[in-house]
């Protein structure tokens, strides 16, 4: 290996001498003001040599005898390409380049020059996305795109990601926003039916980022109104990748890689433990005669983290392959993938297979034909419980380090504890709670030309899910234990077929008028089918498939249908490339409403004016600026199908014998949510593009919000689906970017973005606050979200009991003084990447940062409380108080329950703000010189880390929390949530 790369390095600077025999000098100006151009990069084509112009744009560069190509690039300019020949003397002038300013922004229906958007788009391209190692194309906008929070639910392999689209726009109905891949609506969202304990199964996962050539995130009303009534989240348009026309090309990008817990919780040792039992024992009883420790439940050997014994290091390895070429009539992208992924705890992995084609097939002048067919296979061993209270993870938390895992003589694992409890390492190795997931989408258009300018379009697509749950608790488990084993399976078919014609016209007249739209319809209908089934009473824990159960417990199988139809259009004018108009409409009716409810109209204008092509415009260092602004409505109908209609179970029990009885109340006069938005911006690129500036401000108010409002319990209901409310979000979006360095080989790039957000609960149907549990709450005048509690006031030193406010002044700490005590909205959020580059070198770090949100950390209302039967946490041996004068945060050990844990209170609410250093990756790019003797195009080497570095005050293993997946109005909560996990990884990019 050594005598190779010998060799190889031998013959580049062979060639590099041999290359050198004459010299050519020139300079570089701006043909618009004939000034000079410093730091213009000047390369000889097809070889590392290069230069860049002095302060003058003088440049003079060595190349072969027989001449060569000099390519001359610069920032903002157009790139130029001379042929040397015998030329001693090249001098050049460079244009402003205004396509790339007027780059093509993927919109619903179509695409648009950037310079003539008037509505606020964020975008992430495939470079960027080949920087940031993630399993689904969700998680790549994390810190990436102003005014989008993004957050995970967990750190298991697999586990779904919770987003929203310029904050939380509804209570009841959904939140997450519209994905649209490649024009087609696709299913997205958590598709699990035995989700306990909050852990999402995403339906995302099922596209491999490595496909994907851009994610457009549409934000206010002039671009998602042409999606109605499921655009008031936002939408999400993810285009693929597709040939182009040439020879072939085959790309390899493989890596593999390890990764642990951001960080783990700190148990109290078997000793610590014990002596905070008898500590807290004689803190209760002064004076009595201490408990022994096998009183307390110990052998005095024993002594188990628990913690460490369910982690291990995590293993991810992920291929993808993929070929594009072909012809002008004929392309083709073809990609495989696989991803292999094992959890930090022991069961949980994750495992991906993708397939993907994208044809395009022109016909003759007039017709094309396109197709895109996404095949994948997924199957997640999802842990026993997720991280509810019964969880593998919750289970290692809560037991405490006295309880031994194997019996020391017969080797068998110890039963669970007395209490609801289990043992963690049984759990994860004779559980089971598998998730499969099969998924084919196809979408096939063809597009006719019928006239110059004006083109039919219509897109066939079809969305087929098939998702399966197989469920085994054992005996040794809380769930289990009663029933001699518990399990179930569940199969879902989800099939959703789509067709959409479109009318689209383009046309530009008079020289400086241009007219584009599209006029179409929407026909889609979804049909799902679930089969599900239980059962109890297993023999062993061997034997742990459904047919094995001696008791079934239920089974039961439903069908629902949900149809849309739509039509819209959309209208953009442009005059003179400075003033620009947009309109659009859309009437939808779905059948989730009742039948005089069923069809809305939503709609958008919006206007925008480039300043900077004015000709009393003469400001030097503004390359280019515009200003716009926006307003329309939008609709949400994230709901249940059959919401509105009086139901029936057929569940209930009548004088012992099955029954049917009334299940929901009627509502016919159920409707959409709609969200009217306002937005204005502006643009701003200067100094040649090397400093860009997007910023802007929103307001969106929710009205009609879907919500449950309670009804007399004469009813025998507790509530009833309504429209009621309002909820407002508002904020301020500003990114930038900004080229640094731009000097020869060395380029210095950074992207920052970041988004205030206001978010506040208008009206609702309640004067009182609305709680949800773990204390959350919804009140009038407050943020969704919002935590509501007792205000803790620390310790008394005196004492070392906990004091609270007597917000009443009465003198009883009670339900009475309760009060705001924190939310989980952040006041602001965003990232920075800053890209340095060296001749074949890059180095990209990635900070994502959150400030103002608080987490309600229930982990520690469970391990901070000696009176309970778990595992204490560290901090209560090291902090707690002891004697008379101590000042610290952890009262005194008791075994009895105070307040504390018995009413929800702001001690364990818990700052979490925080600043990641989300992705950090090094690569060398080989030099074409070294590489294509060998037939290869391209060779990238690579490693990265990702949420290696995490900056916070909070007191949990990770402020990166939602435990109860994408629950609106529980976001926030660390109820025994596994963290993050960081992770080492390194890989190869191969192009043939």
């Amino acid at each position: 290996m050594k005598k190779i790369l010998l060799t190889c390095f031998m013959l580049v600077f062979v060639l590099h001498a041999w290359a050198q025999d004459r010299t050519v000098s020139g300079k570089v100006t701006d043909a618009e003001t004939g000034e000079s151009l410093p730091g213009v990069n000047v390369l000889l084509k097809g070889t590392g040599t290069g230069i860049t112009t002095d302060l003058d744009g003088n440049y003079k560069i060595s190349v072969p005898s027989e001449g060569g190509t000099l390519v001359f690039t610069f920032i903002g300019m157009k790139n130029q390409e001379i042929a040397i020949g015998s030329q001693s003397v090249i001098n050049v002038q460079m244009t402003t380049d205004i396509e790339q300013l007027s780059e093509v922004v993927v919109v619903g229906y179509g695409t648009t020059l950037k310079t003539e958007l008037t509505g606020s788009v964020s975008s992430v391209d495939s470079e960027t996305l080949t920087r940031v190692p993630v399993v689904a194309p969700d998680q790549a906008l994390q810190g990436l795109a102003s005014g989008v929070f993004v957050s995970g639910t967990n750190g298991t392999a697999g586990s779904g990601m919770n987003i929203r689209v310029r904050g939380q726009t509804s209570i009841n109905a959904g939140n997450a926003p519209l994905y649209v891949v490649d024009g087609v609506v696709v299913q997205s969202g958590n598709l699990a039916q035995n989700g306990v304990g909050g852990d999402t199964q995403n339906a995302l996962n099922n596209i491999n980022p490595a496909d994907i050539e851009s994610i457009q995130v549409l934000k206010d009303a002039s671009q998602t109104a042409i999606y109605g009534a499921r655009a008031a989240n936002g939408v999400v348009l993810i285009t693929t990748k597709r040939g182009q026309s040439g020879k072939a090309q085959i790309n390899l990008r493989a890596w593999t890689g390890v990764g642990q817990p951001t960080q783990t919780l700190r148990k109290a040792s078997a000793a610590e433990q014990i002596e905070l039992e008898r500590e807290g024992f004689l803190n209760d009883n002064p004076g009595a005669i201490p408990p022994t420790d096998a009183e307390l439940g110990w052998d005095g050997v024993t002594d188990v983290d628990w913690i460490d014994e369910i982690f291990r290091n995590a293993s991810i390895s992920e291929y993808n392959l993929n070929a594009s070429g072909g012809t002008d009539e004929f392309k083709y992208f073809v990609s495989g993938g696989f991803r292999d992924e094992e959890g930090v705890v022991i069961g949980n992995d994750f495992s991906r297979y993708s397939f993907r084609t994208n044809i395009d097939y022109k016909a003759s002048e007039k017709l094309d034909f396109q197709s895109s067919v996404n095949l994948t296979r997924s199957v997640t061993n999802r842990l026993s419980g997720d991280n509810n209270i019964y969880g593998i993870y919750s289970a290692a938390i809560l037991t405490p380090a006295t309880r031994g895992i194997r019996d020391a003589e017969t080797g068998e694992f110890i039963d669970a504890l007395p209490s609801f409890n289990t043992n963690p390492v049984r759990a994860a190795l004779r559980s089971r709670n598998e998730v499969t997931n099969n998924r084919v989408v196809a979408n096939f258009n063809f597009n006719y030309n019928i006239l110059p300018g004006l083109d039919f379009k219509t897109d066939f697509s079809y969305d087929y899910i098939y998702f399966k749950e197989d469920v085994y608790r054992p005996v040794s488990t809380a769930q289990g234990r009663g029933t001699n084993g518990t399990g179930n399976y569940s199969q879902t078919e989800l099939g959703t077929w789509i067709i959409e014609p479109t009318l689209r016209y383009t046309n530009i007249f008079g020289a400086a008028h241009k007219v584009t739209g599209v006029l179409g319809a929407t026909l889609q209908e979804r049909t799902r089918f679930t089969d599900f089934a239980s059962g109890t009473g297993f023999a062993r824990e061997d034997l742990s498939y459904l047919t094995s159960a001696a008791i079934p417990t239920g089974a039961s199988s439903f069908t629902d249908i949900y149809s849309f139809n739509s039509i819209f259009g959309r209208v953009n004018y442009a005059y003179d490339e400075k003033y620009l108009a947009t309109a659009t409409i859309r009437r939808d009716g779905s059948s989730r409403f009742g039948p005089d409810r069923r069809f809305g109209l939503f709609w958008a204008v919006s206007g925008g004016w480039n300043f900077s092509e004015e000709d009393f415009f003469n400001v030097d260092f503004i390359t280019f600026g515009k200003l716009r602004a926006s307003y329309g409505v939008t609709g949400n109908d994230q709901i249940g199908n059959f919401t509105y209609i009086g139901a029936f179970t057929g569940g209930a029990n009548y004088l012992d014998r099955p029954a049917s009885a009334p299940s929901q109340l009627e509502n016919p006069n159920l409707q959409w949510e709609e969200t009217e938005s306002l937005d204005i911006g502006f643009e701003l690129a200067m100094f040649r593009n090397r400093l860009n500036l997007n910023a802007g401000v929103f307001q969106q108010n929710t009205t009609q919000l879907l919500f449950a409002d309670p009804v007399p319990w004469t009813t025998g209901f507790g509530s009833v689906q309504s429209n009621l409310g309002e909820v407002q979000n508002r904020g301020i979006e500003i990114d930038v970017s900004t080229v640094n360095v731009d000097a020869g080989d060395f380029r210095w790039n950074t992207n920052f973005n970041i988004s205030f957000l206001e978010n506040e609960v208008i009206r609702i149907n309640s004067e009182e606050p609305i709680l949800q549990g773990f204390a959350s709450a919804i009140i009038q005048g407050q943020p969704l979200n919002t935590f509501y509690g007792l205000k803790w006031l620390g310790v008394d030193p005196a004492t070392g009991q906990s004091q609270f406010e007597d917000l009443n002044g009465d003198g009883i700490i009670g339900g009475d003084d309760n009060q705001v005590i924190g939310d989980h909205q952040p006041d602001f959020l965003g990232g920075m990447n800053n890209s340095f580059s060296y001749k074949g070198f890059t180095l990209d770090a990635f900070f994502q940062f959150v400030y103002g949100v608080d987490v309600f950390n229930n982990t520690l209302g469970f391990s901070q409380n000696v009176s309970g039967p778990w595992g204490l946490d560290k901090s209560v041996y090291e902090r707690r108080w002891q004697q008379p004068g101590d000042v610290t945060d952890i009262p005194r050990a008791s075994q009895t329950s105070s307040i504390d844990f018995t009413q929800d209170n702001s001690r364990f609410l818990s700052d979490g703000s925080y600043l990641r250093l989300k992705n950090v990756t090094f690569a060398y790019n080989f030099p074409s010189e070294l590489i294509e003797k060998a037939n290869i195009r391209s060779l990238r080497v690579f490693v990265q880390g990702q949420n290696l570095l995490t900056f916070t005050n909070y007191n949990g293993a990770d402020p990166e929390v939602s435990s109860f997946g994408a629950v609106n109005n529980a976001l926030g909560t660390d109820f025994l949530t596994i963290p993050q996990i960081k992770m080492v990884s390194g890989g190869i990019n191969i192009g043939l």
